[in-house]
């Protein structure tokens, strides 16, 4: 019965860290906020482009997006709102 409880308390464990995410310090981009988990990102955008733009939404990435660079998740975001964003001209 203790080896029991013993691997039911581990798997919540085990659950609990794959699960609830950390926070991130604010980027300087403007007030962007990241939240990562072993399993998923949340991006809670409020990015500055195209000069008079501004990119204001939350994003959820699963595995294995949830490892990629604010960065790239940025350029793809942008991509989606339409337009050529390249990644030199910043």
């Amino acid at each position: 019965m203790k080896r029991k409880t013993i691997i039911i308390i581990c798997a919540i464990v085990l659950v609990l860290i794959l699960v609830i995410p950390i926070p991130i310090g604010p980027c300087l981009d403007g007030g962007t906020r990241e939240y990562v988990a072993l399993t998923y990102k949340v991006v809670d955008w409020h990015s500055l482009y195209d000069d008079d733009k501004i990119l204001d939404k939350t994003s959820v990435y699963f595995f294995p997006d949830n490892f990629s660079s604010l960065t790239e998740l940025r350029d793809r975001e942008l991509g989606e709102l339409g337009g050529n964003y390249d990644k030199q001209s910043e």
